[in-house]
């Protein structure tokens, strides 16, 4: 029985019974699970994002497993990627030439994560995920082809799935990881980043799932002296969908760039978390976050720097800027810093607000319609984020779907 409630509900039954299954060394995260439940509003840092309410009513089943996955989009498609498909929870992908230096394939998935203890979704995850996709870039390669992993959804049911990397040093990689499907699953995703001194990732994330997914991804990222890491995020959103960041920035000189977007419709959920943990010296980090909400939509972020007293000289600055586009669309920033060295420059700032009528007509004045001054002012506040995409077609693929979002809302 969970912490949380005084009667299971299908999907915390279904999940009691696959824990009789488990492996030794997994009951201890199925039982940290257990004690916690599904987060809920009264949990801090899950306020307004409640994974308990949202599962209520899911079904007590794991997704299907042998459905085939829809086609690659084309945009994707002509980034030429090593493509995987996760497909409610099951890796599926062919195996391709590589260079030298460069391997992945199924791996056994991990069994503990002591820096995520206190997650129960990560907790779970640990439980139920039985193998995982690993990639290994090899010291000084610079793997320039995106390796793109596709999570797909579909049907109902549950699911749950884990990613490795490994970026040696003085190494470069590409990922790119979509989420997908027309389902009302709750899917799963936990992903493990090592990377090494001098290395570079840069991470792209596209969420477009159906209305009625749930889903919850985890990035947990170590970075050493050095090294760079870029991520950049769109969500349209579903019934609730979370993706967390948790960077450890463990050495000296070390840069992270996060940025994120939300388009958000109807009563789409979106919610950006992340945390970056600094412990190395002279470390530069930049998080912006802009989030659009109409309808009922609702954009969550919530962001911690964290610099603890050997982190001295650290760069760290936050930003969330929410644009509203009705009067029952919400957005909540929780913007935090928690800092214990005292030769650091951080700060965060956090705004919202509806579109500009002075902008909306300037434009009209000069011969614009009403949609087409308001899409682009729209796309102009969106746009920003993905300035800095280093991979020119990874840009025109979120802009393009900044493009199909504004044409329907």
């Amino acid at each position: 029985m969970t912490a949380n409630a005084d009667k299971l509900t299908p999907l915390e039954d279904a999940l009691a019974a696959c824990a009789n299954a488990l492996a030794p060394h997994r009951e201890a995260a199925f039982a940290s699970y257990r004690r916690q439940g599904f987060p809920h509003r009264r949990v801090e840092g899950w306020r307004w994002s409640d994974f308990k309410a949202a599962l209520r009513n899911a079904p007590g089943a794991s997704a299907p497993i042998h459905e085939a996955a829809p086609p690659l989009a084309g945009d994707l498609a002509g980034l030429k990627p090593i493509e995987i498909r996760i497909v409610n929870g099951r890796i599926d992908f062919k195996a391709e030439p590589l260079p030298d230096g460069v391997r992945y394939g199924i791996v056994d998935a991990v069994g503990t994560i002591a820096e995520l203890e206190t997650n129960a979704i990560a907790s779970l995850n640990v439980a139920m995920s039985k193998k995982a996709f690993g990639v290994e870039i090899g010291e000084g390669v610079n793997f320039t082809r995106p390796i793109l992993i596709r999570h797909i959804n579909s049907g109902a049911g549950f699911s749950f799935a884990q990613c490795m990397l490994r970026v040696k040093r003085n190494a470069q990689a590409t990922i790119v990881e979509t989420f997908e499907g027309e389902g009302a699953a709750f899917n799963s995703s936990l992903f493990h980043v090592d990377l090494k001194e001098g290395g570079a990732l840069s991470r792209a994330i596209l969420h477009e799932t159906g209305a009625e997914a749930v889903i919850h991804s985890i990035l947990a990222v170590k970075i050493e002296a050095h090294a760079r890491f870029n991520q950049v995020a769109l969500s349209t959103g579903s019934r609730l969908a979370r993706h967390e960041t948790h960077a450890l920035v463990l050495g000296d000189g070390a840069s992270a760039e996060i940025s994120s977007a939300a388009l958000l419709s109807g009563e789409r959920h979106s919610d950006f978390t992340s945390e970056v943990k600094f412990r190395g010296a002279a470390c530069q980090t930049r998080q912006s976050h802009k989030g659009v909400a109409a309808e009922k939509g609702r954009n969550v972020f919530q962001g911690k720097f964290k610099v603890e007293r050997s982190a001295q000289k650290t760069d760290a600055r936050m930003n969330a800027d929410a644009l509203l586009l009705s009067d029952t669309a919400e957005a909540n920033h929780k913007p935090e810093l928690e800092i214990y060295a005292d030769d650091v420059q951080c700060a965060h700032g956090s705004t919202s607000g509806a579109l500009d009528e002075r902008a909306l007509f300037y434009m009209r004045q000069r011969g614009l319609s009403y949609n087409a001054a308001r899409a682009m002012l729209i796309e102009a506040f969106v746009g920003a984020t993905f300035d800095e995409v280093a991979h020119p077609g990874i840009e025109q693929a979120f802009r393009h779907r900044v493009a199909k979002w504004l044409e329907g809302a």
